[in-house]
């Protein structure tokens, strides 16, 4: 039933192309855009000159890949969140829908989907940035000479793809229990950008103030990426991450859980 449920929402999302195109296909593009711009904004190479460009694709997707924590970019894949939870509200098709599966399928499958495009999305963000990080050098003319092919490197973007997978989870079950709870689109679209945003800005604010730990998904991101990226990890700094994760998987789970929970006692009929 789970695996029927899960083919039936991407087969929805599919068919709401400008979800699908401005949740999860945007941001991978304005992404490889900014690459694009920032490496290819130095100079050309001498003419005759044939020396070989250094470069590390593998830190420069795991930066990119950090676009999981910008508030911004979620507002964006919030849309994409907001299409998969809400399109039935909108189009009056839970009745018709919950007769056929439990109540906790249906929700979890949500997720299940979002957390595959959302996957995708963040894969084409890296391949992105690694075309044009290795691509530019070579229609420059100048062979580009990878300096870090090395199982570190390798493991800092898988994890930084974890991170930011587990930071859009967070939004996704802030979108869905905001769909669910208001049954407007708009709603959760906007409600979890907000709370994403001001978070940001309260970090700003903190920076000075000794690193402070708040238990919020933004805090916990960055503090999850500032244990990834230390040279020597610290207790503070170890203890920070390990806290960061708990948050974020604390916020995934208690979003999900309390989605299911007013989800199960909604009157449906007329939905």
């Amino acid at each position: 039933m789970m695996r029927l449920s899960v083919r039936a929402e991407i087969i929805k999302l599919t068919r709401q192309r400008g979800a699908q195109f401005w949740g999860f296909l945007f941001i991978p593009l304005f992404t490889a855009f900014v690459t694009l711009a920032l490496v290819g904004g130095g100079p050309p190479p001498l003419a005759g000159a044939h020396a070989a460009s250094m470069i590390q694709p593998l830190h420069s997707i795991a930066r990119a890949l950090n676009v999981g924590g910008n508030p911004i970019a979620q507002l964006f894949y919030a849309i994409g969140a907001a299409a998969i939870f809400a399109v039935e509200y909108r189009h009056s098709g839970w009745r018709h829908i919950v007769p056929r599966a439990s109540r906790w399928t249906l929700i979890v499958s949500k997720f299940a989907t979002f957390a595959l495009f959302a996957a995708l999305s963040l894969a084409l963000v890296a391949l992105g940035d690694a075309l044009v990080t290795v691509a530019l050098p070579l229609l420059r003319g100048s062979p580009p000479a990878i300096t870090d092919l090395t199982p570190a490197a390798a493991g800092m973007m898988i994890l930084s793809f974890l991170i930011s997978l587990l930071e859009l989870t967070v939004l996704a079950g802030l979108v869905a229990l905001v769909a669910v709870a208001t049954r407007s689109a708009t709603g959760a679209i906007i409600a979890p950008f907000l709370l994403s945003l001001a978070a940001t800005m309260l970090e700003s604010y903190l920076a000075g103030s000794g690193g402070a730990v708040i238990p919020l998904p933004t805090f916990a991101g960055d503090a999850l990426r500032h244990w990834l990226a230390a040279s020597v990890s610290t207790a503070d700094v170890t203890r920070a991450g390990l806290f960061g994760l708990a948050t974020l998987l604390g916020w995934a789970a208690a979003s999900l859980g309390v989605t299911i929970a007013l989800f199960s006692r909604q009157d449906l009929v007329s939905e």
